[in-house]
C-alpha cells in the first residue's frame, strides 16, 4: 500500500451475451478502471496489480463453465493506490440469456485483508515469543487449572504440558506457598490487581523445588468484562536468591568466624527492645578477650585467627535457645540475651567465663586466655540498642581493670 486509502470503493456490474461490461454503478466514481466497454479478462489483465496468473486461470475456468466466481485480489486505482478487492459474479440463469451474460459486484476489502493480516502477524509474533521464551509462560481458567503453558515449562521443570494442562497451578507448589498463592489467583480473579512479584517454590518432576518470581495479571472477556482466567509469567530466581542469601551473610556475618557481625546484632538487640515484656530485660554482655594480644605478638596472626575461631565455637556453646553471640571486631564479643533477672545475666557470664577457662592447643603448646564481661540491661521502652551497647562497653572496661576474668554490670554511677 502507497497511500492512506479513503474512502472504500465498491461497484455493481452485469455484461451481455459478448461478455462486454454493459453496466457499471461504482462508488466513489472514477476510482478503479473503467469496466464498462471490456470484457472482465480484459479489465483484470488491466486493473491487476500483481503478476499471479492463477487469478485469470480462475476467471477463465468460471467463465468456461459458467459457474459463480469469487476472487480476491489486488487492483490498481486511479488516485495511485493499490487496494485489494473482492470480484464476485453470477451467471444470468433467466430463459434465453447467454452464457457469457454475467452480473456481480466488486468490493473493497483492504482494511479487512490488513486487520486480518495484522492480527495473524500478532499471533505469530506472540507465538514466536512464548515458544522461544526462557520464562514460564502459562494460562488458568477461573478455577485455577492450567489451560495453556509455554514449551519453557516442560524444559525447566520437566512437567510435559499433558502431565499440567488441567491440573490445578497451586498443586504444583510447595506445600507451604499453596495457601498463599490460591489467595493470590483468587484476588485477581475477583478484578484485583498484584503489582508485585510473587515469589513461589515450583515442583519439579524429580522432586526438588525451584524458585519462581511470578507476576500474574487477570484475563477478561471483551465482550462482557468478566474475568476469565489469569495469565502467569515466572522466572528461575533461584540462582538470584543463592546470590541474595550470599550477599546477606558477607553484609551480616564475620567472614573469620562465621558469627553474626555487629550490624547483624545491634538490629537483634533494636528487635528485642521492640516486644513488650514486661518481666524481661533485654540483655547486652559486652566481651573483651584477655590475653589475645600476646598471642598474636608471639605466635603470629594466623594462630591469632584460629584462636579467635576457637573462642567464638566455645561461645556458641555457652548460648541458651534464643541467645545469639557476634564478633563485633579483634577480640571483641557480644552475646544478646533475655533474662528474668540479674541473676540469670549473671549465669550467662559466668558460663562465657567458663568456657575459656580451659586452655587453648596451639601445636603442643596450651595457650590460656581469659575475658572480662560488662553487662547492661533494660525493660521494653526504656532504651535503646545504642545505649545498651555503650552501657555495657563501660562496664566492661571496669572488669577489665580488675585485671583477672570478671563480669561487670552497668551502674549510672559509672557515667562521667
Amino acid at each position: 500500500m502507497n497511500a492512506v486509502i479513503n474512502p472504500a470503493l465498491s461497484a455493481v456490474w452485469s455484461t451481455d451475451a459478448q461478455g462486454i461490461c454493459i453496466a457499471s454503478q461504482e462508488s466513489p466514481a472514477g476510482l478503479i478502471p473503467a469496466l464498462k466497454g471490456v470484457t472482465l479478462s480484459a479489465w483484470l489483465k488491466f486493473a491487476q496489480a500483481d503478476e499471479d496468473a492463477k487469478i485469470a486461470l480462475q476467471l477463465r475456468a468460471a467463465l468456461e463453465e459458467v459457474t459463480p466466481f469469487h476472487i480476491e485480489l489486488p487492483i490498481h486505482c486511479l488516485d495511485g493506490t493499490t487496494r485489494r478487492v473482492v470480484v464476485s459474479g453470477l451467471p444470468d440463469d433467466q430463459p434465453g440469456a447467454s452464457r457469457q451474460q454475467y452480473s456481480g459486484f466488486i468490493l473493497d476489502v483492504t482494511a479487512q485483508r490488513k486487520a486480518l493480516e495484522d492480527a495473524l502477524r500478532t499471533a505469530a509474533e506472540y507465538r514466536l515469543l512464548i515458544e522461544n521464551s526462557t520464562d514460564l509462560i502459562a494460562h488458568c481458567d477461573t478455577d485455577g487449572r492450567y489451560v495453556s503453558i509455554s514449551p519453557s515449562y516442560s524444559e525447566m521443570i520437566g512437567w510435559s504440558a499433558d502431565e499440567i494442562i488441567g491440573q490445578r497451578v497451586v498443586d504444583f507448589l510447595h506445600p507451604d506457598d499453596r495457601a498463599p498463592a490460591a489467595d493470590a489467583l483468587q484476588h485477581i480473579f475477583n478484578g484485583g490487581t498484584l503489582p508485585d512479584v510473587v515469589e513461589v517454590r515450583k515442583r519439579h518432576r524429580d522432586g526438588h523445588s525451584i524458585t519462581l518470581g511470578t507476576k500474574a495479571c487477570g484475563v477478561s472477556d471483551p465482550s462482557t468484562g468478566n474475568n476469565i482466567g489469569a495469565v502467569l509469567v515466572s522466572r528461575d530466581i533461584t540462582r538470584d536468591k543463592e546470590k541474595l542469601r550470599s550477599l546477606e551473610a558477607l553484609a551480616t556475618r564475620d567472614t573469620l568466624t562465621g558469627l553474626p557481625n555487629r550490624a547483624w546484632i545491634y538490629d537483634k538487640v533494636s528487635g528485642m527492645l521492640a516486644q513488650e515484656d514486661g518481666r524481661a530485660y533485654t540483655t547486652v554482655l559486652f566481651i573483651d578477650l584477655n590475653g589475645f594480644k600476646a598471642v598474636n605478638d608471639s605466635m603470629g596472626h594466623a594462630a591469632g585467627d584460629v584462636l579467635l575461631q576457637r573462642v567464638s565455637e566455645r561461645l556458641q556453646h555457652c548460648m541458651r535457645p534464643g541467645d545469639s553471640v557476634a564478633r563485633l571486631g579483634g577480640d571483641e564479643f557480644v552475646v544478646a540475651a533475655t533474662c528474668a533477672s540479674q541473676e540469670a545475666a549473671s549465669a550467662i557470664a559466668r558460663r562465657l567465663l567458663e568456657s575459656l577457662q580451659e586452655p587453648f592447643a596451639f601445636k603442643g603448646i596450651d595457650v590460656r586466655i581469659g575475658a572480662a564481661i560488662g553487662i547492661s540491661l533494660a525493660r521494653f521502652g526504656t532504651a535503646s540498642a545504642k545505649m545498651l551497647f555503650e552501657n555495657a562497653d563501660i562496664a566492661m572496661y571496669r572488669a577489665k581493670a580488675r585485671r583477672e576474668g570478671a563480669y561487670q554490670f552497668f551502674e549510672p554511677a559509672m557515667l562521667p
